[in-house]
Order: structure tokens, then C-alpha cells, then sequence
């Protein structure tokens, strides 16, 4: 009899522990409630957020201007470089994705620094301080222009629904030659310049 009970009861709190581990959130840690993940990092699943209805800046629109100010404080047009293309950038520091192209990016402009101008605009408006930003600026030797956009003003303008997005825009007319959601690869941003320049 007392074995009859007490293989129920091993059954019962089984059952149990199942049912907590798989169907509820009981002991799950959450350290930055209420953040959402909006990189666009293609290899975990549920990351990349699409607005509804939103219409993105696309290949062959015109990219609207701007200005920002840059770590320095000083107020930098976007457009106003030499070079024959921008390569520009959304990122925030939070984003894994944007942390790890950044490196890419420098090269990229390095490598290319006659037709290439590279701007990196952060999204500070989801910043916890723009001295992160600088931090993390200055701890990665990034030379290339970094531009604060504190109200969320440029990252509006250009639809960006998920970060790292980049685009590549010749600066002669402002036209809009690549579109590129998610992080690249040097090699990616190597064969994109090719591409425009065949």
C-alpha cells in the first residue's frame, strides 16, 4: 500500500516539475526587463522586429540629409564628404551584431578610403549614456564618423526597423544603392562596392 503512495507521489511531483520547467517562466532570470532585441541577427530566431505598414527607404530613393552632431560635439553633415559613396550605419552598443561589423567597417573604410566614406550613426535614443558610446568608440581605435542621433530623428527618416542596417548611397545624387539589413562581413561590403563600380 505505502508503495502505491509514494510511486503516485514520485509520479505527481514529476509531473509537477515538467510542467513548471516547460510551461512557465518560474525561475527564468531577467535582468533588463521590458528590452526588446531589435538587431537583425539572422541566426536567432524572433530578433528582428517589422514595424506594420512601415515604408522602407529602398534602392533607388533618394536618402534625405541630415546633421548630427559627432563625439566631439561638433555638427557634421552627412553628405558633405569627397568620397563617391557613404557607407551608412545604424548600431547601438546593446546590439551584438553591430559590435562585431564594426571592425569590418574600419577596414572597409581603410581599404577604401579614396571612394568610401563610412558614418556610423548610433541610435542614443536607446542608449543608457553617450559616454558608453564613447567608450566603446574609442576602447575598438574606430576612426571613421560616428554621429549621435539623441532623438531618433535620422533613424525615423530611414525607416530603420532593426540593427545593423546599413546603406550605400552615392553621394552625388543621394540615391540609395544598396539596402543591407542585418551585419556584414568585410568581404560583403567589398562585393557591394565591386557591384556599384562594374
Amino acid at each position: 500500500m505505502w508503495k502505491t503512495v509514494l510511486s503516485v507521489m514520485v509520479v505527481l511531483i514529476l509531473v509537477v516539475i515538467v510542467v513548471i520547467t516547460n510551461f512557465t517562466n518560474i525561475g527564468d532570470q531577467q535582468s533588463e526587463p521590458n528590452i526588446i532585441d531589435v538587431t537583425e541577427d539572422t541566426s536567432v530566431d524572433g530578433v528582428g522586429i517589422t514595424a506594420p505598414n512601415v515604408e522602407q527607404l529602398q534602392e533607388g530613393n533618394q536618402a534625405p540629409n541630415f546633421r548630427l552632431t559627432d563625439l566631439a560635439g561638433n555638427e557634421v553633415e552627412a553628405f558633405d564628404v569627397e568620397q563617391d559613396y557613404i557607407l551608412l550605419n545604424f548600431w547601438a552598443t546593446w546590439c551584438k551584431p553591430c559590435r562585431e561589423e564594426m571592425p569590418a567597417m574600419q577596414t572597409f573604410e581603410n581599404e577604401n578610403s579614396d571612394t568610401v566614406k563610412v558614418i556610423a550613426v548610433n541610435a542614443t535614443n536607446r542608449e543608457t549614456s553617450i559616454d558608453k558610446v564613447k567608450a566603446f568608440v574609442e576602447e575598438g581605435n574606430f576612426e571613421f564618423t560616428v554621429l549621435l542621433d539623441k532623438d531618433d530623428v535620422v533613424y525615423e527618416r530611414y525607416s530603420i526597423i532593426g540593427m545593423p542596417t546599413s546603406f550605400i548611397i552615392r553621394t552625388s545624387d543621394q540615391k540609395v544603392m544598396k539596402r543591407i539589413n542585418g551585419a556584414m562581413t568585410l568581404e560583403q561590403m567589398q562585393d557591394h562596392l565591386k557591384e556599384l563600380q562594374s
